[in-house]
């Protein structure tokens, strides 16, 4: 069986047998068996690309490259620590009686659900089978989001799935909008939305069509991604779901959407000039990073403070592709992977922060060095990556994004006051006033996200609270992520590092 069809199979068939399981063991055992075949599959996926180039499957309906390939390194991984973590995470919640065998069972199905949905909208070389794709991701997790059946989970699963689908009807009339440019140039065709042909046909695509129909698709899944101001959902979703749930939520999830962005993207820069769907990315990117900088210095709830970071997050990304070039896209590229990384930590160390505790205020929170030494440290580590603080890696990513801007050129603006007076605003003095919104905003970030997680950290606990954390094989995921965030703060794997550049090659070659 081809890497490809284990990749689309693998999530199916572990979904429905953890229908018919009722023991934890066994579901957790499924569960981690899926993941391991998943991440072989991949790995496997990775190396044809990189040693053979980008292929098709399938009659054209898959088309694997190295930016397909890179997003499902990202996802399988965060999906293999996510069912690590899973394990000691419910135990919990089993032993109390929270949690009955069947919505176990349930709560599996679901997340392999989820988890084939957002490899099929990776693999789908159809702009409409992405779309079906991303649409069947809200259907999935909007269960996981309500999993634990309180009245804010109610509110919150109702919430994102009323707002996913606004977005989502928004980028259906985008991706309707591509198809009918592509029908009066290619015909009525079977491939009309495939990517490979309307890449190919660019040159005959309706150009004002295109640029119409890339604003409904940024818009439609700029809502999955969280960005400003479609993402009033995030907040609620990522506080009131399972912690592994938030870590799939905005480590993998919001990457997903915005690979499909970029892949109409790739399209829109063949049809029309580069600048176009650039600047749109700009300009949401730095209203999505200055907004939730803002409300990150207000936040009382560590699991909303991680989501009002997941948001900056992906303007940061978003802004590197906008900029463009080898390095804005090479940086915004590594960003996500690092994202995925710090955040999947960061909402295991909310976890487990949780279960002790017993709260999610931030105020009611203290002494975490003594109650939970192991937690503590995955907390502060995943708190000086989302700063991007070095030795981290997500220090050189946002680093490459910020260089990228200073650089960026776009031909200058000229305002016109009255009608003598004529000023020419130069890219450079553009550009320095972008940079240093951006790195004030950072230093705003930085003050208001390590105060409150530094106040966890310090001090000490309340007298009830256990003062103790063995080791124990449910740290495995905190030892692989952390890891993973210090190893790539220093150097690339070389099969990593290969991928990514034929990826920054495929988004910026016109």
């Amino acid at each position: 069986m081809s890497a490809v069809a284990l990749l689309l199979l693998t999530p199916l068939v572990a979904g429905f047998v953890s229908l018919g399981l009722r023991r934890a063991d066994a579901l957790h055992g499924v569960n981690l068996t899926a993941m391991l075949v998943l991440a072989g599959a991949q790995a496997a996926t990775m190396m044809r690309v990189v040693q053979h180039g980008g292929f098709r499957a399938y009659h054209d309906l898959v088309a694997v490259d190295a930016l397909s390939a890179y997003v499902l390194l990202i996802i399988t991984g965060i999906g293999f620590t996510c069912s690590l973590y899973t394990r000691s995470y419910f135990e919990h919640y089993r032993a109390q009686g929270t949690i009955s065998p069947a919505r176990m069972s349930r709560y599996f199905f679901l997340f392999h659900m989820f988890m084939f949905t957002m490899i099929l909208a990776t693999l789908a070389n159809s702009l409409g089978i992405l779309w079906v794709a991303i649409e069947a991701t809200t259907l999935a997790t909007t269960f996981l989001v309500n999993f634990f059946k309180r009245k804010a989970s109610l509110e919150a699963g109702w919430k994102y799935l009323i707002l996913c689908s606004v977005g989502i009807a928004l980028a259906l009339f985008g991706t309707v909008l591509m198809y009918l440019s592509s029908v009066r140039a290619m015909g009525d065709v079977s491939g009309a939305l495939n990517v490979t042909e309307l890449l190919q046909a660019a040159d005959q695509l309706d150009p004002h069509a295109v640029k119409v129909a890339f604003i409904f698709i940024l818009i439609g899944y700029g809502t999955k991604i969280g960005l400003v101001p479609m993402h009033t959902w995030v907040p609620e979703a990522y506080s009131e779901a399972p912690a592994p749930v938030s870590a799939m939520l905005a480590g993998v999830l919001e990457t997903v959407a915005l690979y499909a962005v970029l892949r109409s993207k790739t399209v829109v820069d063949a049809v029309v000039s580069p600048g176009y769907a650039g600047n749109l990315l700009i300009v949401f990117g730095l209203l999505s990073f200055g907004v939730a900088a803002c409300f990150i210095l207000i936040q009382r709830d560590v699991k909303r403070l991680f989501a009002y970071s997941s948001i900056e997050h992906m303007g940061v990304a978003i802004i590197g592709f906008g900029v463009g070039g080898a390095v804005g896209t090479f940086g915004a590229l590594f960003h996500l992977l690092n994202h995925a990384l710090a955040k999947s930590l960061a909402f295991f160390a909310a976890g487990n922060v949780h279960i002790r505790f017993g709260t999610r205020e931030i105020g009611g929170v203290r002494g975490l060095l003594k109650a939970q030494p192991i937690t503590a440290l995955a907390l502060l580590t995943a708190g000086v990556a989302l700063v991007a603080m070095p030795p981290t890696a997500m220090f050189l990513s946002e680093v490459s994004v910020i260089t990228a801007l200073a650089t960026h050129v776009s031909g200058g603006e000229t305002i016109h006051l009255g009608r003598f007076l004529t000023i020419t605003i130069a890219d450079e003095a553009r550009n320095m006033g972008l940079v240093s919104l951006f790195l004030v905003t950072a230093v705003v970030v930085f003050g208001g996200f390590m105060y409150r997680i530094l106040g966890m950290a310090w001090g000490d606990p309340p007298g009830e609270i256990q003062q103790r954390e063995p080791w124990s094989l449910a740290h495995a995921p905190f030892v692989v992520s952390i890891g993973a965030l210090v190893a790539l703060g220093f150097f690339i794997p070389d099969s990593v590092g290969e991928l990514m550049a034929v990826a920054v090659k495929i988004l910026t070659v016109r």
